[in-house]
């Protein structure tokens, strides 16, 4: 069956000698994978370039319902960004977060507000002229709301420890050991009670962002199975460093 949809790009591997396979989140199915033939090769209609992290597309694809794997017809960019695939900084924090999603978002039909969440997401890094150093922070906590993990906003003077386990904040530091100190219990909450400019107003050093990070990631993967060794965090972190050095 022939199908139309929008899609925003996860993942996208080699297959054959031209083709290749790639894992779309849909905005009609919700996460689907692709096969695309003659991707790689220069005559080719569909073009390689298209199919990098987080590009939106537009998609026309062969549905096959109850197989893991749909054949796409034809295919172009929804957006034509001007920052997000040009600026080193913004195309680093592009290839982390579009393998957070890879690894964060599971085959579970569609959802037109995480969908949206992403557009809006997307369309902000790429418009935004200020600097943005954390912007994947913000975007990886509000994310959580979406994938049904979203922690208890409870702080108060009284509970100052997350305890990261059962999503929490409580009295005392949790016995199992999961938990952020006082200082990055704190952070956390001024991030769920900020929307993503006043996020990236806030003044974090760069050792607090990149512990408080972890720990946010740390987060993720006690609640998401799978979800591990994010690898392109290091090169994100590397290129950051250097470009403020």
């Amino acid at each position: 069956m022939l199908e139309k949809t929008e899609g925003i790009v996860l993942h996208t591997i080699k297959y054959s000698d031209s083709g290749i396979i790639s894992h779309i989140f849909t905005k009609k199915y919700g996460r689907l994978s692709f096969m695309a033939k003659g991707v790689r090769n220069k005559k080719g209609m569909i073009r390689k370039a298209y199919f990098q992290p987080l590009q939106p597309l537009s998609i026309e694809f062969y549905y096959r319902e109850k197989k893991d794997l749909h054949i796409i017809k034809e295919a172009s960019p929804l957006f034509n960004y001007i920052n997000l695939h040009y600026d080193i900084r913004r195309n680093s924090m592009i290839l982390f977060l579009g393998e957070v999603l890879y690894k964060a978002l599971r085959p579970a039909g569609p959802d037109e507000k995480l969908y949206e969440f992403l557009i809006d997401s997307l369309d902000y890094l790429d418009n935004e002229s200020n600097l943005i150093p954390n912007f994947h922070i913000g975007f990886i906590i509000g994310l959580t709301k979406y994938l049904g993990i979203a922690p208890s906003n409870n702080y108060s003077t009284h509970l100052q420890y997350f305890d990261m386990q059962n999503g929490v904040y409580t009295a005392d530091p949790p016995l199992h050991g999961y938990y952020m100190g006082k200082e990055y219990s704190l952070l956390l909450n001024n991030f769920l009670e900020s929307n993503i400019t006043e996020c990236n107003n806030m003044h974090i050093s760069g050792s607090t962002r990149r512990d408080f990070l972890n720990d946010i990631l740390g987060f993720y993967s006690l609640h998401l199975p799978g979800f591990k060794n994010i690898k392109s965090l290091k090169i994100y972190s590397e290129i950051y460093n250097r470009s403020n050095a």
